[in-house]
């Protein structure tokens, strides 16, 4: 036996394996706890947004009929201003007949000025009534020209 040595029992680092197992194990529990922290902050921090959620809702509520009262008052707005040029083209018109008109009146001013100015407004005229009764008549007359008896 010369040349043969004991083996060496060969011994494995057991306890390492359990300590690096429960450190896995104490770090795992750790990281949930410190994400169900985590996690509760949010759901205080979300429910504390959520007024300012609705006001935000509300305030494009708001926003969007805003913007249909302002489509609404723009179309009003057009439908006037082209009556308006409409209208105006026609004002152009008579404004021009009025004065031509004025024109006619001036001239018959003019011409007028020989009528003497009356003081008392003009004439009356009279009426005729037709209350009286009819005239009683005695005539005869025969048709054809036959003499009357």
């Amino acid at each position: 036996m010369v040349g043969s040595r004991p083996k060496a029992v060969s011994r494995h680092p057991v306890h390492l394996a359990i300590f690096v197992g429960l450190s896995a194990g104490a770090y795992a529990a750790s990281l949930a706890g410190v994400t169900a922290l985590q996690a509760s902050t949010v759901q205080a921090v979300s429910d504390g947004y959520a007024p300012t959620s609705d006001a935000i809702d509300l305030l494009k509520t708001h926003h969007d009929q805003l913007e249909a009262r302002l489509q609404a008052a723009t179309a009003a707005y057009n439908t006037a201003a082209a009556t308006y040029g409409d209208v105006s083209g026609s004002l152009m018109a008579y404004e021009q007949q009025l004065q031509a008109l004025a024109k006619q009146v001036t001239k018959t001013k003019g011409s007028a000025a020989w009528v003497p100015p009356t003081s008392g407004g003009l004439p009356s005229v009279g009426r005729v009534s037709a209350t009286a009764s009819k005239p009683v008549s005695h005539a005869k007359t025969c048709a054809s020209g036959k003499p009357c008896p």
